[in-house]
């Protein structure tokens, strides 16, 4: 029966019913309607039917195309001549037998139009039968609906801590549609939080590798900084998956270090360098090292393969530290496990372990010593300078308690002779320690050539040598004297065993033979034992008097040797005038000699000081600037006009000659040792030194410096009523030219003119010797006196009387 007829039945038994409850007049009339529609149509159905052969239509259309996570609604529309009697569909691809017992029906309605929702993909097929029994098969295939998350795998390129950036690899899987889009935010983050602001990351597709996932994509991010970060992996379906990655092996922080030193104070030992590294950036402190100066990491480099850094071993809290033990700057290299570097430079200041210099003089006033010293220390300060009196070389000494401290006065005054030991610290605790013999007057005796001719008139044997040096300085100790001045080179040869001048004839009674000992150094020793000084007294120019004989010369002085040999250049280093022979002050060889010949007595010797007398230059009379040296002054003349310089004249040539040699010995004897004077003893007459015609005698360069002599001992031989050099008079002119206070002031005093008739006062006044020291004391700027000569004090008649005046105040 058709969908109709069936249709009809119901309607017409409802009616029926209806009409049965109302009056039997109406129940009749609408039954007979109801009879009459029910044949006509019954008869129309029946008709269509017969007459529909064609299948019936039907239309299959996905609401979506586009890949989605979701169900796809499937339209079916369905239409036939005869009607749609009905309508099935099932998942799978079926044949029409299939449907005569199995499927899932669709209600008919009016619309012909039906929704199917499709929640899998695959292929669906739908069955429709008319009223005729027409039927048809249509089949949809669905294939956008993806349900499934992707995959996201991401992995770091190291685990390890590191400065560099840092890797993330993703690895993509989808297995349904494909990947829309990889977002990512900095920190823990929403999805949607993700899906609005997120920062693209490019994915690369790749090959299928596995069978669990139709799509494969790779892709990279460098992150630079330690960070958690969401990913939000979504595929054109929609599906998302939601993805957080810690980055936490990224440290770019350098290590800090801070430094201090265990004292700030100045101090002579080594000082503790304490250090404290912080490493902040979590990837903990891999070493730290150090090197001396100031240094790059680079250089840190070039001394570990010479081994040259040192380590800094670190403890909790990150503290080292590190001894030094010189100032200056230090380079510390701190490294992290991730490879991050600082370097700190820091300077040390407070070290100080050189000791103090100390120099010390005196001056003697009114029989009083002022000592001066100078302290001084580089690095660091003076902190205290203390004096007791005797030899005392131990700085831990116990005596230095009771010394007295002079620290600010920068000199002290004694009033007796002897030792004073003198302290310097500075605030490092470095000390030096300086000794001065003070004698409240410089008392010495001349011992000339003339001496040794007396004592040993064809020389001496080494016996007969020392009895006579033990007579003479027993008898100097006994006058009170505390000094001799001996000869040592009295014509160009030598007292002593020397290398550049030949063995003086007073020794062994022939120039240059040696006699077997070394006079000298006997001296030197007996001196010392006697506590006397010993100044070794030499003629810088002089070679011979009355005699220009060369012949007459050992055949190994220097004089001979230059005058006889082939080299025409030096037979000017020696020169005769007025019957003598003198070294040529203008020639530079000549001033190595003679500054050679000193340098070897103090470095072989130990002697107190060295004496130049009055022998320089002689007196060249008028015709002064066309004799003696007046050669070699055209020479320099000639060399200032090609050098465009203006020349000296020839007096101040020569003065400047002298000066040269006298500097440069007395820089040589201080290079060896400083504690060895230097002094001279020009001739008294002052006008005469400074004149144009002879001499040549700069005194006022000498005693305006420090740079030339030690003292200075004019040889004042005139008395109190000398008319052109008082004694007096010529004493104070001699002292008010000295204005370096660091020159001291001796007097030569002529013992040898006692009770002669040179002048009436020395005939007359038996007091002339002992009144002169007297004067001298009483200015209170004279340092001492040196009396001309040894032999003069004993058995001579002559000098008898003013010598024993003059003995008793030399107390």
């Amino acid at each position: 029966m058709s969908g109709e007829i069936r249709e009809f039945h119901r309607s017409f038994w409802k009616d029926w019913k209806q009409m049965r409850n109302k009056g039997k007049i109406q129940w009749l009339s609408g039954f007979i309607i109801i009879l009459l529609v029910g044949v006509f149509l019954l008869g129309t159905v029946h008709t269509d039917a017969a007459q529909d052969k064609t299948a019936p239509s039907i239309t299959l259309k996905a609401d979506t195309k586009t890949p989605t996570n979701g169900s796809v609604k499937v339209e079916v529309t369905v239409s036939d001549a005869s009607g749609i009697k009905t309508l099935k569909w099932s998942a799978g691809s079926k044949a029409t037998d299939y449907f005569e017992k199995s499927g899932t029906a669709i209600k008919i309605n009016t619309n012909n139009t039906y929704g199917v929702t499709i929640t899998k993909n695959g292929t669906y097929s739908f069955y429709v039968v008319d009223k005729a029994g027409n039927d048809a098969l249509k089949k949809i295939t669905i294939s956008n609906i993806d349900t499934v998350k992707p995959a996201l795998k991401v992995t770091k390129n190291t685990q390890e801590i590191t400065k560099e950036n840092v890797v993330l690899s993703f690895t993509v899987g989808d297995s349904g549609l494909g990947i829309k889009s990889l977002k990512y935010l900095g920190g823990k983050k929403t999805q949607d939080s993700v899906s609005k602001t997120g920062k693209s990351v490019s994915l690369t597709k790749t090959a299928i590798t596995k069978d669990i996932y139709d799509y494969q994509y790779s892709g990279k991010l460098t992150v630079k900084t330690n960070n958690t970060f969401t990913f939000l992996l979504e595929d054109t379906a929609g599906n998302k998956t939601l993805k957080t990655v810690t980055v936490d092996n990224i440290d770019k922080t350098s290590p800090s270090v801070t430094y201090s030193v265990n004292t700030t104070k100045v101090t002579k030992n080594s000082v503790t360098v304490n250090l404290t590294v912080k490493e902040t950036g979590g990837a903990g402190v891999k070493e730290v090292k150090y090197l001396s100066g100031s240094k790059t990491a680079a250089d840190f480099v070039t001394a570990d393969k010479k081994q040259q850094s040192a380590s800094i071993k670190l403890a909790d809290g990150g503290k080292g530290s590190f001894n030094v033990s010189k100032n200056g700057k230090y380079t510390v290299l701190t490294t992290d496990k991730a490879g991050n570097e600082s370097v700190t430079i820091l300077e040390v200041k407070n070290i100080d372990t050189t000791k103090p210099t100390l120099s010390l003089n005196y001056s003697v006033m009114n029989q009083k010593a002022t000592i001066t010293y100078s302290a001084k220390d580089t690095g660091s300060e003076i902190s205290s300078v203390k004096y007791l009196k005797g030899k005392v070389t131990d700085t831990a000494s116990e005596k230095w308690e009771t010394a007295k401290d002079v620290t600010k006065a920068g000199k002290f005054s004694v009033a007796s002779s002897g030792n004073y030991s003198v302290l310097a610290k500075d605030t490092a605790g470095n000390a030096v320690i300086k000794v001065i013999n003070v004698e409240l007057e410089f008392r010495a005796v001349w011992i000339s050539y003339l001496e040794y001719m007396n004592y040993g008139k064809n020389g001496f044997t080494e016996s007969s040598f020392k009895s006579a040096i033990d007579t003479m300085f027993d008898n100097v100790v006994k006058m009170n004297m505390n000094a001799v001045v001996v000869h040592v080179r009295p014509f160009g040869d030598a007292m002593y065993d020397s290398k550049y001048f030949p063995w003086s004839k007073y020794a062994s009674g022939t120039q240059g033979v040696d006699p077997g000992f070394d006079p000298l150094e006997y001296m030197v020793e007996a001196a010392h034992e006697r506590g006397l000084e010993i100044h070794a007294w030499l003629n810088p120019y002089r070679v011979t008097t009355a005699s220009t004989d060369y012949s007459k010369l050992s055949k190994d002085n220097p004089a001979r040797v230059w005058h006889n040999d082939s080299d025409k250049t030096n037979d000017r280093n020696v020169l005769s005038y007025g019957g003598n022979l003198y070294y040529n002050p203008a020639s530079k060889e000549v001033q190595t000699l003679i500054t050679n010949g000193v340098k070897e007595i103090v470095q072989n010797y130990d002697v107190d000081g060295i004496h130049f007398d009055d022998y320089f230059y002689p007196s060249l009379g008028t015709n002064y600037a066309s004799n003696f040296d007046s050669t070699e002054y055209k020479t320099y003349v000639s060399q200032c006009k090609a050098n465009s310089k203006t020349a000296l004249s020839i007096a101040d040539w020569r003065r400047n000659n002298v000066n040269t040699l006298v500097k440069n010995i007395y820089a040589s004897i201080k290079k060896i040792d400083s504690s060895v004077q230097f002094g001279i003893s020009p001739g008294g007459f002052y006008n005469s030194l400074t004149s144009n015609a002879g001499y040549y005698v700069d005194y006022k360069t000498w005693l305006s410096s420090d740079k030339y002599i030690d003292y200075i001992c004019p040889q004042i031989y005139w008395t109190f009523s000398n008319s052109t050099y008082p004694f007096d008079k010529t004493l104070d002119k001699w002292l008010s030219f000295r204005t370096n206070s660091t020159v001291k002031m001796y007097i030569g005093i002529a013992t040898y003119k006692a009770g002669s008739s040179l002048e009436s006062d020395w005939k007359n006044n038996a007091n002339e010797l002992k009144e002169q020291v007297e004067y001298g004391r009483d200015t209170g700027l004279v340092d001492g006196f040196i009396f001309f000569r040894y032999d003069y004090f004993y058995n001579n008649k002559t000098t008898k009387s003013g010598v024993d005046k003059l003995l008793v105040i030399l107390k």
